[in-house]
C-alpha cells in the first residue's frame, strides 16, 4: 500500500485480541462508566519531547496530583538517565567508565543490560554508544562531522566495549572514545514506569506518551484507544490504530533532521557507518512494554525492512509497520492489511 496523500487515513485492525475494532463497535453500548468519573489530561516537557498523561478518574483534584506524580517520576529518570544533564549518574559513566569501573544502581543497569541484550539480538542494530559518534552531530545547527571525525571515532561504537559487572552493578567501558546515550530505550522505560505507578494508585484506563513512545492502560471505557501514526512526509496521519492495553512506539527519521546539499541527516544513526539509516521513513512497533517497542521501533529502523520484519515474526506479541523511504507501507503478519 502507498501514501497516496498525506491526509490519506487507514485503520489497522490487529488478527490476535490486542486490537480491537469490530468488537468494540457491538460492546461499546453496553458498558455504563460511573457517571462521576470522567478523563483527565495535562501534558509537559520532560526527556526532551512532549509527555501526556490522561486518566479516567472519579475525582479531578486526585488525577491532577496523579498526573503530578507522572512527571515527576519522568523528571527523575531523566535526571538520572540524560547524558546532557552534569550531574546525571549516565553522565558520570561518560566521563568516568573509560578510566576506571563506575558503580551504577539497580534500575540504571537494568536498563543498559535491556540495551545490550537488543545489541545482542539485533546484531548491533541496536547500540547505545552509536552516541560515540552522535554527539558529532547537531540538528539544530545543521552541522555533521567530517570524514575524518566519523573514521577517527566510528570504531568506538560498538557494544562489546561496554562491560557490566551484574555482582557489584558496575560499568566500564574497553575503547577510550566510547560513549552511551540510552535515547532509543529510556523514554520507554520511563512510560512503563509511569503506568506503573497508575497502575499502584489504583488507575484502570489511561495514556503515558513521551514523543513517539506510549504506553495503553486498560481501553477507553469501552471502546479501544485510537493511535495515530504521522505522515513522515506531510500534516495528519497515515492510519490510526485501534489498541487495548498495549505499547506503541514510532521511531521516524523526521522527528531531529536537518537537509544539506540534497540529503536528509536524522538521529537515527546506522552502527556500522555512523550516518543515518536509509530507506526507511518510519517505524511502528505495537508490544506489551514500552520498553520493547521503543528498542525495537529503533532496531528495525537500522536493519530495514526485510531483516527488521524477520525479527518482529520471531517474537512473541509484537507486531510492526514499515513506511519505506518511496511511501510503501509494509505490515508484520499478525497485522490485517487495510482495504
Amino acid at each position: 500500500m502507498v501514501i497516496q496523500s498525506p491526509g490519506e487515513a487507514f485503520n489497522c485492525l490487529m488478527k490476535n485480541s490486542r486490537c480491537f475494532a469490530l468488537l468494540y463497535g457491538l460492546v461499546g453500548c453496553l458498558v455504563c462508566s460511573p457517571v462521576l468519573a470522567a478523563w483527565y489530561s495535562q501534558e509537559t516537557e520532560k526527556m526532551g519531547t512532549l509527555v501526556r498523561v490522561e486518566i479516567w478518574h472519579q475525582d479531578a483534584a486526585v488525577a491532577g496530583q496523579l498526573s503530578a506524580k507522572v512527571f515527576a517520576e519522568m523528571q527523575r529518570i531523566e535526571n538520572s538517565m540524560s547524558p546532557y544533564i552534569e550531574p546525571s549518574l549516565l553522565s558520570q559513566v561518560n566521563r568516568d567508565a573509560v578510566r576506571q569501573e563506575v558503580s551504577i544502581d539497580d534500575e540504571l543497569y537494568y536498563v543498559i543490560k535491556k540495551s545490550l541484550d537488543y545489541s545482542l539480538k539485533t546484531q548491533g542494530a541496536f547500540d547505545i554508544t552509536f552516541a560515540s559518534v552522535g554527539h558529532l552531530y547537531d540538528y539544530r545547527s545543521a552541522k555533521k562531522p567530517s570524514s575524518q571525525q566519523l573514521q577517527a571515532k566510528l570504531s568506538a561504537i560498538d557494544y562489546r566495549s561496554v562491560v557490566l559487572d551484574e555482582t557489584n552493578k558496575t560499568i566500564r567501558f574497553l575503547n577510550s572514545n566510547t560513549k552511551v546515550d540510552l535515547g532509543g530505550i529510556a523514554k520507554g522505560y520511563a512510560v512503563d514506569q509511569c503506568i506503573e505507578l497508575l497502575k499502584q494508585h489504583g488507575v484502570t484506563s489511561a495514556l503515558v506518551s513521551a514523543g513517539g513512545d506510549s504506553r495503553l492502560l486498560g481501553d477507553r471505557q469501552g471502546r479501544p484507544w485510537y493511535i495515530g501514526i504521522k505522515n513522515p512526509r506531510g500534516d495528519g496521519n497515515v492510519m490510526k490504530l485501534p489498541l487495548v492495553d498495549v505499547a506503541v512506539s514510532t521511531s521516524g527519521d523526521y522527528e531531529r533532521f536537518f537537509e544539506l546539499e540534497g540529503e536528509r541527516y536524522h538521529h537515527i544513526l546506522n552502527p556500522q557507518t555512523g550516518t543515518s539509516a536509509k530507506n526507511i521513513q518510519s517505524v511502528t512497533i505495537i508490544a506489551d512494554r514500552a520498553i520493547d517497542s521503543d528498542a525495537l521501533s529503533t532496531s528495525v529502523f537500522v536493519m530495514g525492512k526485510d531483516k527488521g520484519l524477520k525479527l518482529i515474526e520471531s517474537l512473541a506479541n509484537v507486531s510492526a509497520i514499515i513506511i519505506q523511504g518511496n511511501g510503501e507501507v509494509f505490515y508484520s503478519s499478525d497485522l490485517v492489511r487495510p482495504d
